[in-house]
């Protein structure tokens, strides 16, 4: 079983404020600079959409969406295009390239003060209502999967994960939360010892 689609959400630290404007020049300076080494097309400006998608980097393989979904902002990454048989190749592919673009964020000059992302909790999405049902047969069918992926990623740290509980036609969403871990170099350090 794959998804159709698989979504990571990386969430901002808002304890100061953040220019929504100013990441439509950053994305597209992204894709004349090929900055995520992928093909990326366009991006779209959905601000003015209450608790919305907000500015979208669109792409051949990946959507990178500014996402302010229930008031709490960060960076929504889709997989569009699944290559493989199984969650967990397709959840750590997510997770690697919401990194990636995370950590360009936290290093872009033009945010004063610089984007920091709280990595102490994520969410997890699937795009796919009829492989991916809202409810607990879902959850037990890829938890070890799940498990496994969030468990490289996050290292040593005591990883929790949780099914969002709410309406069955909405999206099966996880969320997940690692002790221990607070910013994008914690996950970058567990990545590289290959804990």
């Amino acid at each position: 079983m794959i998804p159709f689609r698989t979504q990571v959400k990386f969430f901002l630290d808002t304890s100061s404020p953040i220019d929504e404007a100013l990441f439509t020049g950053v994305f597209q300076r992204w894709i004349q600079d090929n900055a995520l080494g992928e093909l990326l097309i366009d991006v779209a400006d959905y601000r003015h959409v209450f608790q919305g998608p907000g500015t979208v980097l669109i792409g051949h393989e990946s959507d990178y969406t500014i996402d302010n979904r229930d008031g709490r902002i960060g960076l929504l990454y889709t997989r569009k295009r699944q290559t493989t048989e199984d969650v967990a190749t397709q959840l750590r592919t997510s997770l690697q390239r919401d990194l990636k673009a995370a950590q360009l964020l936290e290093h872009e000059a033009a945010f004063k003060p610089a984007l920091k992302f709280n990595i102490s909790e994520i969410e997890v999405r699937f795009v796919d209502r009829l492989q991916f049902q809202n409810n607990p047969a879902t959850f037990d069918s890829i938890k070890d999967d799940v498990t496994a992926a969030l468990s490289e990623f996050f290292g040593a740290a005591a990883v929790q994960i949780e099914p969002v509980q709410g309406d069955v036609r909405d999206l099966f969403a996880l969320r997940v939360t690692a002790s221990g871990v607070t910013s994008l170099a914690d996950v970058k350090e567990a990545l590289k010892s290959g804990v």
